[in-house]
């Protein structure tokens, strides 16, 4: 196997931190990261040990009945515990990661096969084998990444092979399902950059040329042509593209070829301009649409009104990802504030605040629904609670460490803002521990104290939100201009204990409906949208109270609610004297109640701008 790592060719703008790097963040999100530790990710094994038990059952009889995206849950799964792990180091977690890889490799076949699905279907069958195998094997050499255990990277290896010597020139296409199997790309080029082995290269590059010849989707030919993302067609719009999308800007970074490049660009600023909901949601019936404005009315179990609407978890889990990618190829501060966006809202807003149980369809107006219940065919025997969004439901939270801080050769960019503290390696040599004193996303102050390991120059760069009109940075007293949408550079000398003070507008801003929303806002205040829920309020969502766009005013309440208790509440005064009590949208509905993120207002302004626009 060869060891020696290829020299990009295209260097991303910035990277995340090193693995070596420590985390101890609490508030919102170290609570959100304890909550997912303990009450999913540690008992979900245990009680659905399906998710490796298909794996050892494949050629057993009677065939197991399976879904053709089944092999995915257990990759699926891995890949945010894993990055949590990361992150909190906590020892169960750890031990139960390493019982569950351990017992996946177990199952893998002499061939190298790492499915579920019995000899006379695998990898070409009526199924969504090479997706499968896409998210184990980047789960793989996401283990591998973290412990250095040459078993694992040798196993990714093996399954690559296999699937190298199965597809090609001259040997079987990608047909079936091909907007799922074609994210192998991703696992191929990323396999490639810590085993570079040819075969994984040419074999990822065929996919791509592959899906443009007759009978394939046409990615690339779609994105040369000009158009949207929702225009490339039925199949080709759909959620899983995201990931072979991702795919493309890693062999960029590989070959330079600048037709990767734009591909995966054109997607990206189509889906942010046309289909990215006010939630920070993305996918309008698990595809892109070229409108975020579509509402169903109040939700319900029933499965046509499901699909044709939904926003569904593993969707947003795709473009938070795909953002994160996105950050590395820009370098540009606004990317970070889509991904926060998405975080603190439709991702999290997807887990029940008790942090066992998923949505599926995370709707911007409706109910909070379980995934356990919406799409309750994908359960298996031995696995109850089995199905693509329980699995893939934190891994946003586990992205954190992909943006929080990212490093470049012109310095440190520091993203995230809350409470706790970050230790990471300098560019140019030492170490720096950032840790903040803060309310974050609840307030805009940040007091943030910078300690290297010995007095050092670089360069901090720290996010402005783009929403953030109104900023004020101060440095040990001095002050230090800053502009929204951008990083603002302080290129100093650091000594251990100098003292930034930021603080962020969180005035209310809103961002004006059109069709379905129109005649209505999505109100927001810092990164959070708010929402009003029937349970706090004693108007019905039929008598909800037009709000005045252009006299805004929010008024923080204590949090004073019956469990579960949300993280922010405001008040907001209506025209008729009656405020209306708003919560942050990550929290509503979760008592089972309907909620509203689309509020009716008078006199709004259109702002194409978004969750990012001001109401000034």
């Amino acid at each position: 196997m060869t060891s020696a790592k290829p020299s990009p060719a295209a260097a991303p703008r910035c990277e995340p931190l090193a693995q070596d790097a420590r985390w101890a963040l609490s508030g919102v999100v170290g609570d959100w990261l304890d909550t997912v530790v303990e009450n999913w990710l540690l008992p979900f094994p245990r009680a659905n040990p399906a998710m490796i038990q298909m794996f050892r059952d494949r050629d057993r009889r009677p065939t197991r009945k399976l879904m053709p995206w089944s092999g995915e849950f257990v990759g699926k799964y891995l890949l945010g515990a894993l990055a949590i792990w990361e992150m909190t180091r906590n020892q169960r977690l750890g031990e139960t990661v390493e019982r569950i890889v351990r017992d996946l490799l177990r199952t893998q076949g002499p061939d190298g096969y790492l499915g579920p699905f019995p000899a006379e279907t695998r990898l070409t069958g009526d199924n969504w084998d090479l997706w499968g195998h896409y998210h184990v094997i980047y789960a793989l050499l996401k283990h591998h990444d973290l412990t250095g255990e040459g078993a694992v990277l040798e196993a990714a290896c093996r399954a690559a092979d296999l699937i190298c010597g199965t597809f090609g020139l001259g040997r079987a296409r990608i047909l079936h399902a091909q907007q799922m199997n074609m994210g192998i790309v991703h696992a191929l080029a990323l396999l490639y950059r810590r085993v570079p082995e040819k075969r994984y290269l040419e074999t990822a590059q065929w996919v791509v040329a592959d899906s443009d010849a007759p009978g394939g989707v046409g990615i690339m030919r779609s994105a040369r042509r000009g158009r949207e993302f929702f225009e490339f067609g039925e199949q080709a719009c759909r959620w899983e593209i995201l990931h072979f999308v991702q795919g493309l800007a890693e062999l960029y970074w590989l070959t330079s070829e600048t037709e990767y490049r734009d591909c995966f660009l054109r997607v990206a600023d189509s889906i942010r301009r046309l289909d990215r909901h006010n939630t920070g949601g993305f996918s309008t019936g698990e595809r892109a649409i070229g409108t975020p404005y579509r509402l169903p009315g109040l939700d319900t179990p029933e499965r046509p009104r499901l699909w044709q609407f939904c926003i569904e978890t593993c969707c947003t889990v795709a473009w938070n990802a795909l953002c994160v990618d996105l950050l590395r190829m820009t370098g540009e501060a606004s990317v970070a504030d889509e991904i926060e966006l998405t975080l603190y809202n439709s991702a999290q807003g997807s887990m029940h605040p008790s942090g066992r149980w998923w949505t599926y369809n995370t709707p911007m107006d409706g109910l909070r629904l379980s995934s356990a219940d919406q799409i309750q065919f994908q359960a298996h025997p031995g696995g109850p609670k089995l199905n693509c969004c329980n699995a893939n439901g934190p891994r946003p939270l586990g992205l954190v460490r992909d943006w929080a801080v990212v490093t470049g050769d012109d310095g440190i960019y520091l993203n995230y803002y809350g409470p706790g503290s970050i230790t990471a390696r300098l560019p140019g040599g030492g170490t720096v521990t950032f840790a903040q004193d803060t309310d974050y996303p609840l307030e805009g102050h940040v007091a943030l104290t910078v300690s290297p390991d010995r007095s050092r120059e670089f360069a901090l760069r720290l996010r402005i939100p783009t929403w953030s009109r109104r900023a004020r940075l101060e440095v040990n007293g001095e002050s230090f201009s800053v502009r929204p949408g951008t990083y603002a550079e302080l290129k100093r000398p650091w000594r251990s204990g100098d003292r930034v003070e930021l603080d962020l507008d969180f005035s209310p801003r809103y961002w004006a409906g059109q069709e379905d929303c129109a005649g209505k806002i999505a109100l927001y205040r810092g990164p959070l949208l708010l929402a009003w829920d029937q349970r706090l309020n004693l108007c019905e969502e039929t008598d909800l109270p037009g709000l005045e766009a252009s006299r805004l005013s929010l008024r923080r309440r204590p949090v004073d609610s019956p469990e579960p208790r949300p993280l922010l509440l405001v008040e907001v005064d209506s025209p008729g004297g009656r405020p209306l009590v708003l919560c942050d949208f990550a929290s509503a509905g979760a008592a089972g109640n309907p909620y509203v993120s689309w509020l009716p207002a008078t006199g709004a302004d259109p702002n194409p701008d978004g969750p990012f626009a001001r109401s000034d």
